[in-house]
């Protein structure tokens, strides 16, 4: 199991699709379930309320449901990550976050 380098927020929240759950939000990933497997390393993009990351698959552990993946978010820039952190702040004091994989980067 890899070692988290930030504190992460328990949440579950779909997109307004309603895809997969996402949840374990912290400023440098989050973990998921998904129908679908993606192949470690691979890179998608997320949609976080108004902000489009990119995240490496860092695991992908097979469920009878789907799969739960762990996401890293890569290549953050400064502004990113200063948005990502005032959305991981704002959530820890109960305001609602979003967040879907758009799509495979």
């Amino acid at each position: 199991m890899h070692e988290r380098s930030s504190e992460r927020i328990e949440f579950i929240s779909a997109d307004a699709a309603g895809n997969e759950p996402f949840f374990d939000l912290s400023t440098t990933g989050v973990c998921c379930h998904c129908r679908k497997n993606f192949a470690q390393d691979a890179v998608v993009s997320l949609k976080i309320n108004e902000l489009t990351l990119k995240a490496k698959v860092v695991y992908s552990q097979q469920r009878t449901d789907g799969y739960r993946l762990g996401l890293q978010f890569v290549n953050v820039t400064a502004e990113q990550q200063k948005t990502l952190n005032d959305c991981v702040d704002k959530f820890s004091r109960g305001v609602m976050v979003t967040c879907g994989i758009v799509d495979k980067a």
